[in-house]
């Protein structure tokens, strides 16, 4: 059985065709909470490790032209075929009744019940692509009554042209450094000057354009390329930061970091980085977003603490658009807030609006952290963050972002 970066590397490389025929199910259990719950983790861990070796056992005995099988996390597992929709939707139908039997023990019955999405490749359409459509089939089954497994239908859009092109081209673009590296100014509020700069990744690509870092890391996240696209973003970033001359030897860099690469060699590699460029670690800040932080908040709270004790700083980034905010600025050692940019126009809105982000400034101040502002475009609401005490801000009011040469001038002329 494959391990799950193995299986999308293999679907990363693969490329939809006439002769190229290929379905992936996606098997989940889906009532292993309920048995965790009741019977602990440790017999749900058994019990999925039975599942797997039944899974593993009916694809090389029972499937004709199997590519691989893999664990996904959690409950699920996949199973790739050389074959077409039908093929797919037979051995559905059997895994569905071999995972209806009994995975308890003689004395301990344990009856489990199995969901699948299953999604067949349509023309020119990438793995990852493939991958994901039927992780949503999956997600329609464990919700519905009767029927136990759903094909997701293929439907050929430009944003499925685009994201096919994308994925088939990320990797070569991160070994060969076509992806380059904006410098969103920070400012700060009180006075306007010139703080520092949020680094922003860019890849100008010759048939689909600029392309922006949210749709480079949803590509990433699909070919699982997630780690060495931000180890090359933060590199690059960090090594330009490296050669700004000393008039701007006060100004500090922002970089992102996802939570997933928040790994026990983290910290080491990106000291180990930090020290090859010269680049002092007290003019780092790590901003990571709500969303990438949900898993594991305890995970991530150790090693940033590991971070902070090189004088690393740490900010929140998107403030407001996730679901476990407060939690987050409770449990985890933070040194800035960034308020998220849908929420700055808030500041000159309704009585409300103003309301919930004041209450949003004053409890990050009580809370001894900085805050900055993104997408501040007008002046009065400049003027309101400043009666609000805000420390920072970055928009289009002072500055877009800036290519690493003209963010140089622009900052030389700020100083």
């Amino acid at each position: 059985m494959l391990r799950q970066r193995a299986a999308r590397e293999w679907l990363a490389q693969y490329r939809a065709g006439p002769q190229r025929p290929l379905s992936v199910l996606v098997i989940g259990i889906r009532d292993l909470k309920q048995i965790n719950d009741r019977l602990g983790r440790a017999d749900g861990d058994v019990l999925i490790r039975k599942v797997g070796n039944a899974i593993r056992q009916f694809a090389s005995t029972e499937i004709a032209h199997v590519k691989f099988v893999a664990r996904l996390p959690g409950r699920e597992f996949l199973i790739a075929i050389g074959a077409h929709r039908e093929a797919a939707e037979s051995c559905a139908e059997q895994l569905i009744m071999l995972l209806s039997g009994d995975f308890g023990s003689d004395t301990a019955p344990l009856h489990i019940s199995a969901r699948i999405g299953i999604a067949s490749a349509g023309a020119n359409e990438s793995g990852p692509e493939l991958l994901d459509r039927a992780g949503q089939a999956l997600s329609l089954a464990y919700g519905r009554k009767g029927k136990r497994f759903i094909v997701a239908e293929f439907q050929r859009t430009a944003t499925t042209e685009f994201n096919a092109a994308l994925d088939a081209n990320l990797r070569d673009a991160i070994d060969n450094h076509k992806i380059t590296i904006m410098l969103q100014p920070q400012f700060a509020v009180a006075d306007g000057h010139l703080v520092g700069a949020e680094a922003l990744a860019r890849w100008h690509h010759p048939n689909l354009g600029e392309i922006g870092a949210a749709a480079l890391f949803a590509a990433a996240d699909r070919c699982d390329l997630r780690e060495e696209l931000s180890h090359a973003i933060q590199q690059q970033a960090i090594n330009i930061a490296s050669h700004w001359p000393a008039a701007l030897d006060s100004l500090r860099l922002s970089v992102n970091l996802g939570a997933e690469e928040l790994t026990s060699d983290y910290v080491a590699r990106l000291m180990a980085l930090l020290k090859i460029s010269e680049f002092p670690p007290d003019r780092l800040t790590l901003e990571l977003t709500e969303e990438s932080l949900v898993r594991d908040v305890k995970l991530a709270s150790a090693i940033l603490d590991q971070l902070r004790a090189q004088k690393i700083r740490i900010a929140l980034d998107d403030f407001g658009t996730g679901y476990s905010s407060l939690a987050y600025l409770k449990d985890l050692p933070l040194d800035y807030l960034k308020i998220d940019k849908g929420m700055t126009p808030d500041i000159s809105g309704t009585s409300r609006d103003r309301i919930v982000l004041r209450a949003i400034i004053a409890m990050a101040k009580a809370l001894g952290l900085m805050i900055i502002a993104e997408g501040v475009e007008k002046e009065d609401e400049l003027t309101m963050l400043r009666a609000e005490e805000c420390d920072y801000f970055q928009g289009f009011l002072r500055s877009p972002a800036l290519s690493a040469a003209d963010f140089e001038k622009f900052a030389l002329r700020s100083n």
